[in-house]
């Protein structure tokens, strides 16, 4: 190093010189407490955010269930370091797994992230950890630090002419932007369980929410293997907090010491059927899937996708993929134009070049069945199965489209593409008495109450046992006992 330092001109020296400095009094700055900002300004700001969050999500509108949350957050939010803050506690309706916070006091909770607590403590040990991040300031400190490190490489750029600092530096604003460092995680987990503990909370209801995280995860990484996908994860749990880390629990239960009147609000019963009926999945759907049958009430159509495929809402409609991702059917609706239908549909409407087809008739729909020769699919330009069904009522088309990741001239997975596409049909009375959106259930388990049979009886589409157990705190291998209230999907 004393080599390279030599080898550098005067100027240059200088230069880095500058640099050094800044970044010194840069990481003294951002270490301290984020205090510069008044609390009037804070709550401004929060205020401001607070509306794009709504905005984005919406509320869940379930008008006990957002009392009750606010209720338990209250408790806690008045004893922790900032009792004269107003906190405000909203239920977002989102099924994706999260809860956060804003600076001002706004703590936010989704009712995915409900769907996975047990008890109140455990919604408290959620609640908690987020009125920590607003008392340390976390997002300001947060936004503080990505500012000045995004100035600082700025500055090292245009002094030392080494595009390398610039990069770098923003990698490392990226990381601080994106989400809570782990020394800022473990803060309010700390911090949390203090709070929870004087509002008369277990602080070990951290550390069980902690853990039914993580066997979200867990599930969802031994799925994403078998799908040979990308898993789909909670914000970093398993980064966050690490696996047999005893400092980090003892720090939890160190927090024991402040408990006071803990047994007046640790019942899992009332706090379980104030979840009864809780919405399950997406807001924004098309149709409603149980098991591997999909329904479309507005339309009034059904079909069954391959049993083991996965279902997912796309913006043209609903697609069902291979469980290893390399195969893919879809449905859509098309308006019917000028009166074209059959063949010439496809052809002209759709732009499609057929190499074989005939017409077909499916359950009372008058429609065409071919091979598109190469078509656009998820996977490029691929032969490509196709089907169209005309409801001339509603002069609109249904159609139905197949492809695999590895065809070339042949359509591997016709046959289940054909299954499918036979098994559209109309919805009678009977589906349409029976057929809602799945919601949360709670019921009494029995003697003889099985995960295994309750995961039968679910309309899961896949992993139906492991996403039971671990919505219930069972996973892995774990059983209901009799009289226990336990959550069922129907």
């Amino acid at each position: 190093m004393a080599n390279i330092w030599g080898m550098m001109s005067f100027q240059r020296q200088a230069q880095w010189l500058c640099v050094w400095l800044l970044l010194v009094c840069v990481l003294g700055l951002v270490s301290q407490p984020a205090a510069a900002m008044s609390e009037e300004d804070e709550i401004a700001l929060g205020a401001k955010e607070h509306q794009k969050v709504l905005g984005q999500y919406g509320v869940y509108r379930d008008k006990a269930l957002q009392t009750y949350i606010d209720r338990v957050g209250q408790r806690i939010a008045a004893k922790s370091s900032r009792p004269t803050l107003a906190f405000t506690f909203t239920v977002l309706n989102d099924d994706m797994i999260n809860a956060f916070a804003l600076p001002g006091g706004y703590i936010y909770i989704t009712r995915g992230m409900l769907l996975h607590m047990n008890s109140e403590s455990e919604l408290a040990a959620v609640l908690g950890h987020e009125v920590a991040h607003v008392t340390e300031k976390h997002g300001l400190r947060n936004q503080s630090t990505g500012k000045l490190l995004g100035g600082v490489t700025i500055v090292a750029s245009i002094l030392t002419q080494v595009p390398g600092v610039y990069d770098l530096g923003g990698m490392l604003g990226d990381v601080l932007m994106k989400g809570y460092s782990r020394g800022f995680e473990l803060e309010a987990d700390a911090v949390g369980a203090s709070y929870m503990a004087k509002a008369g909370y277990a602080p070990e209801a951290m550390l069980r929410t902690i853990e039914i995280l993580k066997d979200k995860d867990r599930v969802e990484y031994n799925q994403a293997r078998l799908e040979k996908r990308e898993p789909r994860v909670y914000h970093g749990i398993l980064s966050s907090h690490p696996d047999n880390d005893t400092r980090y629990a003892e720090a939890i239960i160190e927090s024991n010491r402040l408990v006071v009147d803990g047994d007046e609000f640790v019942g899992a019963d009332e706090f379980l059927e104030k979840l009864n009926g809780l919405t399950i999945g997406p807001t924004r759907k098309t149709g409603i899937v149980r098991k591997n049958r999909f329904y479309h009430p507005k339309l009034g159509i059904k079909l069954s996708f391959p049993v083991n495929w996965r279902i997912e809402y796309t913006s043209q409609g609903v697609q069902a993929l291979s469980m290893v991702g390399d195969a893919v059917f879809a449905i859509g609706t098309e308006r019917i134009r000028d009166g074209v239908v059959g063949r010439e549909f496809l052809e002209k409407q759709l732009g499609l070049n057929l190499r074989e087809g005939r017409d077909v008739t499916i359950s009372r729909l008058p429609g065409f069945l071919g091979i598109a020769e190469r078509a656009e699919s998820p996977y490029g330009t691929r032969p490509v199965r196709v089907a169209v069904l005309f409801d001339q009522r509603r002069r609109l088309a249904y159609v139905m489209t197949g492809s695999g990741q590895y065809d070339l001239a042949k359509v591997a997975n016709d046959k289940d593409f054909i299954g499918t596409i036979f098994s559209f049909d109309l919805m009678d009375r009977e589906d349409r008495q029976k057929i809602r959106d799945p919601k949360l259930q709670v019921v009494r388990a029995e003697q003889g109450t099985t995960m295994e049979a309750l995961a039968a009886e679910s309309p899961i589409t896949n992993y139906a046992l492991d996403k039971l157990r671990v919505i219930n705190g069972l996973y892995p291998d774990g059983q209901p006992v009799p009289g226990q209230l336990i959550k069922v999907i129907e």
